[in-house]
Formats: C-alpha cells, sequence, structure tokens
C-alpha cells in the first residue's frame, strides 16, 4: 500500500492572498516568501561583488517589489527602525519570529568583533 504524507499545502496556499505581510504605519505590504525569491536573495546575499547597501535594497526589491522599496526607501527611516523592518522582512519570508533573527544576527556579529 503506498504511504501517503499529508503536507498541509493546498492550492489556497499557493495563491497569492495567502502571503505574509508587514505593517508600517496603517499600510500592509505583501512580502513574496516563494522558495524561487529566497534562492534569489540568498544568491545576492552571497555576492560579495555588492555593497552592504545595495545586498539591502535588492532584499527589499525581491521580498516587496520596487514600488514598495521606493517608497519605504522615501521614508528616510532612523537605522534602528530600518535594521527591524529588514529582520521582519526575513521573518515574514522564513516564517520565524523577527527578534529571532536580530539575536542570531547581533551573536554574528559580536563574533566577528
Amino acid at each position: 500500500m503506498t504511504r501517503i504524507i499529508q503536507t498541509g499545502i493546498t492550492k489556497e496556499i499557493l495563491s497569492g492572498d495567502n502571503h505574509p505581510q508587514i505593517q508600517i504605519g496603517e499600510k500592509l505590504y505583501v512580502v513574496d516568501d516563494r522558495k524561487s525569491t529566497y534562492d534569489k536573495l540568498s544568491k545576492i546575499q552571497s555576492d560579495e561583488k555588492l555593497s552592504a547597501e545595495e545586498k539591502e535594497k535588492q532584499m527589499f526589491i525581491l521580498a516587496l517589489g520596487k514600488e514598495a522599496q521606493e517608497e519605504i526607501y522615501s521614508f528616510d527611516l532612523p537605522v534602528d527602525k530600518f535594521n527591524k523592518l529588514t529582520y521582519c522582512i526575513m521573518g515574514a519570508m522564513t516564517g520565524k519570529e523577527p527578534d529571532d533573527i536580530e539575536k542570531k544576527v547581533n551573536e554574528q556579529l559580536e563574533k566577528n568583533l
């Protein structure tokens, strides 16, 4: 007899209506959490030719779209809020808590000092 393992993945989960969103003020931004997007982001993050600023910009474009990236960058957020936003985007893409991602990044930074 064939064994069937239920994944919980349904057609609805694969539709655009079921992507995570982040909220800035009153506005919601849909985060592209598809594996193909995550793979592109991973490739960009490992590209040593790109500056940290360009990597961040590309992350926003891939995750939120060019229009949202431009809009968010126009807010000229304080550094700590901008950093928090990047953790929120990564959390939305991976299903992890933004605070856990921030903690891991800070631990890595401390190791590199």
